[in-house]
């Protein structure tokens, strides 16, 4: 459980303020966006108590998650785009289709690197769709905020220190962030490329 020195932040806000910051700087809107920059709202979640508290989360969160998603869509944005063209997003499939490209992500470890790099893809698959005239930014934000409260990433995120551990570690030591987890980053990426992630989810779906 998060300590009271902790805040635990709106998942849902950190993934539409980077969407959102993803799709202007590719020239597209999306209206849907949570508040402004730097709100503190806060909501309760199941009864009161500190540790029950969800806060939005302050800007030095959303910059340091810009800060390095732009860096690694700088050095490996052919290999983001290629797997977002290929997942396939059916609307019968398409929630389990992005799921099974994020297990696929953290199936060997969880890191931030990791964490940045799943929201950096489903940044790419929102580009990717509306270049192709087809918004399912809505849709994508709702998977990502699932995701991230889930079983594979909510505890390891509290347990590391929560974003506040990411905004410390990017800003005095931003190649640490990455490191470790760029070699495997750039192994599923190109396994994507390849169609092997694409053979996974296959699969995965053939056993539905």
């Amino acid at each position: 459980m998060a300590s009271k020195k902790e805040k635990v932040y709106d998942s849902r806000q950190i993934v539409e303020k980077y969407l959102h910051h993803k799709l202007a700087k590719s020239g597209h809107a999306w209206e849907e966006e949570g508040g402004e920059e730097g709100e503190e709202d806060e909501e309760e979640e199941g009864g009161g108590g500190e540790e029950n508290r969800v806060h939005q989360a302050p800007a030095a969160v959303h910059g340091a998650l810009r800060e390095a998603g732009d860096e690694l869509e700088r050095l490996y944005q052919s290999d983001l785009t290629e797997m977002a063209g290929r997942l396939e997003l059916e609307p019968a499939v398409a929630s389990r289709s992005f799921a099974a490209v994020a297990d696929e992500l953290f199936r060997d470890e969880v890191n931030w690197g990791r964490i940045v790099a799943f929201l950096e893809f489903g940044a790419a698959v929102c580009v990717e769709r509306r270049r192709a005239a087809e918004s399912i930014t809505a849709d994508v934000a709702r998977w990502m905020t699932e995701y991230l409260n889930g079983p594979v990433l909510k505890g390891w995120i509290r347990d590391n220190g929560g974003w506040d551990a990411f905004v410390d570690l990017n800003g005095r030591q931003k190649e640490s962030v990455f490191s470790s987890s760029w070699p495997s980053i750039v192994s599923v990426f190109s396994l994507a490329a390849l169609g092997a992630v694409g053979f996974t989810i296959g699969a995965y779906l053939a056993q539905k």
